[in-house]
């Protein structure tokens, strides 16, 4: 399984620092968006995975609403109409609730364990059909070991997060 993860944040914290702007689609508590697509639209092309003609590339995304208790967020990106139940294309932690946005291309990080997956984000690849991809941007009351697993990760990011918020895009045909 090819996974994504970004853990560690020292690099993205930088990044990110500075980034700002205001997200208007809503699930949950936080607002989340993205400039490159509408809220269930496709995904462009350049965001997809190579083997379908893209570049593996992660759209920039924009969020607002971050509740004031939160002192971590974390980016899970899923496709659930996979064919083997959810997949992961990409988990990024230890971002600073003062970010407010991911601009596209967010440098990769640590490959967790067991995943065999790689550093980099995990463009939308379908072997068929039109498939959403789920951009969950997630608010947490501290840290979340990056350890394990990319599903033990991804649970244990569900199960401690105080809010979340997500967009959704489409790929495939």
């Amino acid at each position: 399984m090819k996974i994504g993860i970004l853990a560690g944040a020292v690099l993205l914290a930088a990044v990110l620092a500075g980034c700002s702007a205001e997200g208007t689609s809503s699930a949950g508590a936080l607002r989340v968006q993205s400039p490159a697509f509408a809220e269930g639209a496709a995904i462009p092309v350049k965001h997809a995975c190579a083997q379908q003609g893209g570049e593996d590339v992660s759209p920039p995304l924009t969020w607002s609403g971050v509740p004031e208790s939160a002192r971590e967020l974390a980016i899970v990106v899923d496709d659930p109409d996979a064919p083997g139940g959810t997949y992961l294309h990409w988990i990024v932690t230890g971002i600073p609730v003062s970010a407010t946005s991911a601009p596209e291309g967010t440098a990769p990080g640590k490959v967790l364990p067991g995943s065999g997956g790689s550093a980099a984000y995990a463009g939308p690849c379908p072997p068929g059909g039109v498939h959403h991809y789920h951009f969950i941007v997630y608010a947490l009351p501290g840290p979340v070991a990056p350890d394990g697993d990319a599903a033990a990760v991804h649970q244990r990011i569900k199960d401690a997060a105080i809010a979340s918020g997500e967009t959704v895009g489409t790929w495939g045909g």
